[in-house]
């Protein structure tokens, strides 16, 4: 996980969504700005919360791909990508520079907190569609061929032990230009010592690390700026005990996956 910043609002202060909102486009811009991530329309954006992401069962993923994509999996060669390749990837209607990021409002009693961080590095990402309903622009976009998994879950087992992965999770992107997510804690977020004037990051404790790693799942892995709402990506991720090394991709061999796969197009 990587801090981009972090503020500490005046205590007890009320702190509004509309008030969320301005603070976190003005620090985007700024972290645009300075070189943190290349440019992102900053429009409207919803605060989000834990609720927003529901757990999926039954889910069917399908995903668009090229003859030479299809010649790989055919031959039980699979591929799972990673924040860092998404952020980088040459294909542009693929590349996401925000992939990873969140913008987090952390409301502990007494105090509200403004982070923005990235995460996320640790998981492979298998990425797909929860429907065929744009089927021709899709196509366009990712290639001509179509395979379907029906039994999501099974599939994702038997890559989870493939790849060696500590556990998986799936479920549908949200589309969210700032990828605002607002949490609450009923814990006391405590400092390793009290800052005197501004809130300064080297002093997040283990206890808040751990923290904001798992309230960084989502934004950082299932929310994306809204000029990809056309893809309606379900997604799959896998987290691994090690952060996804150069080139960040992750590659297995496994032709008995077929057995999950059907080939539509």
């Amino acid at each position: 996980m990587l801090l981009h910043a972090a503020a500490r609002f005046k205590r007890d202060a009320v702190v509004t969504n509309i008030d969320l909102f301005n603070f976190f486009r003005h620090l985007n811009r700024y972290l645009q700005n300075v070189g943190a991530y290349e440019f992102e329309r900053q429009g409207p954006s919803k605060l989000m919360t834990a609720d927003n992401f529901l757990t999926l069962e039954g889910a069917v993923f399908y995903k668009f791909m090229s003859d030479s994509t299809l010649s790989h999996f055919m031959n039980g060669s699979f591929q799972l990508g990673s924040i860092s390749y998404y952020r980088s990837i040459e294909q542009q209607n693929s590349k996401d520079a925000m992939e990873g990021l969140a913008n987090i409002a952390f409301q502990a009693p007494g105090n509200v907190f403004g982070l923005s961080l990235a995460s996320g590095y640790n998981f492979g990402i298998f990425c797909g569609a929860q429907n065929l309903d744009r089927c021709a622009e899709m196509s366009e976009r990712f290639g001509p061929r179509i395979i379907r998994i029906a039994n999501l879950q099974s599939f994702a087992e038997e890559i989870k032990i493939l790849f060696g992965a500590n556990r998986f999770y799936y479920g549908h992107v949200i589309y969210n230009d700032l990828k605002l997510l607002r949490a609450k804690t009923l814990k006391t977020i405590r400092l390793s010592q009290e800052p005197s004037t501004n809130f300064d990051p080297a002093l997040i404790n283990d206890a808040l690390f751990d923290l904001l790693y798992k309230t960084s799942f989502h934004p950082s892995l299932f929310m994306k700026p809204t000029r990809f709402a056309i893809e309606d990506e379900l997604r799959l991720v896998f987290e691994m005990p090690v952060d996804v090394p150069p080139p960040y991709v992750l590659r297995k061999a496994n032709v008995d996956l077929m057995k999950h796969i059907d080939i539509i197009r």
